[in-house]
């Protein structure tokens, strides 16, 4: 995972990552602002914790009841990447759909050979994700009680990953590129689409975005909400008998095998009293 320091100023001047700026102490003092919810100060630090933050800077004291759920990003890209041993699949190029600030996309990328793509429909978080990369690092203001708190991280040196680049675009209309990937991974986005079916169906359809033989990773927690997806279209609206977890599963068995499945926890803290937990349902699947 990646290295998290708390630094001195003094410290943080001599050391270009260390000092890269990427969130305002004071931009978390604000009234929300009318930008879209993953565009907006408090949603960025929540994220850049839980992508980049050390253990230490999550919950402040080991013993905490939702220390299990710390490192989701690192879990994610190792569930993928055990799978792809499993299976025998060479991952050279990897597409990270709904990549936010970038952290499961540089955990991807301490172990794909070649190449990892982040995209995410958030223009700041996308921002973020390239000024992390460019940087090696940076600095970023979490809430405190009633102020702020920075903290600081370094990444592995560039030379010891692969090729990363983050681009702004639709979860539910990806470009793709010719040839496609060898591993696509889908994380927390699929219950925050408009049409979930025809997200899913762009990974069997277009060879252009997953490869014959290449890997799916669909992580989400299954939770519903009306203002992002018609209730009509929720996994598993169809059969009240059953979870948007078998829906899926219905969706995917006929062009695709499943190699795993498993429980991811993850949590976001919004401060050191109040934390969002969640749990996804993380499935790993090969193309046929």
């Amino acid at each position: 995972m990646p290295t998290t320091t708390i630094t001195t100023d003094e410290t943080a001047s001599t050391d270009g990552a260390l000092g890269h700026i990427l969130l305002h102490g004071d931009e978390l003092l604000r009234a929300e602002s009318p930008d879209p919810q993953y565009d907006r100060p408090r949603e960025l630090s929540r994220y850049l914790l839980m992508h980049y933050g050390s253990f230490e800077d999550t919950f402040e004291r080991p013993d905490h009841p939702l220390a299990g759920a710390y490192g989701y990003a690192h879990r994610l890209s190792e569930a993928l990447r055990a799978a792809a041993e499993l299976t025998g699949c060479r991952v050279r190029d990897a597409l990270d759909v709904g990549c936010n600030v970038g952290g499961v996309s540089h955990e991807l990328a301490r172990w794909v050979e070649d190449s990892v793509v982040g995209v995410d429909l958030s223009p700041r978080a996308v921002e973020v994700a390239r000024r992390v990369t460019d940087a090696g690092g940076g600095s970023f203001s979490v809430v405190r009680g009633a102020g702020t708190r920075t903290v600081r991280f370094r990444l592995p040196d560039r030379r010891e990953r692969a090729e990363l680049r983050f681009e702004t675009g639709d979860g539910e209309a990806l470009a793709g590129r010719p040839g496609g990937y060898d591993a696509v991974l889908v994380s927390n986005i699929l219950d925050r689409v408009a049409d979930p079916a025809a997200c899913l169906a762009q990974f069997h359809d277009s060879e252009r975005i997953l490869r014959a033989g290449g890997l799916l990773v669909i992580a989400c927690p299954w939770s519903w909400y009306p203002e992002y997806t018609d209730p009509a279209a929720w996994f598993g609206a169809d059969r009240p008998d059953h979870s948007s977890e078998h829906a899926l599963k219905a969706a995917l068995r006929d062009r695709f095998t499943l190699v795993a499945e498993s429980e991811q926890a993850g949590v976001l803290c919004q401060n050191p009293r109040e934390y969002d937990y969640f749990e996804s349902h993380v499935t790993i699947w090969q193309h046929r």
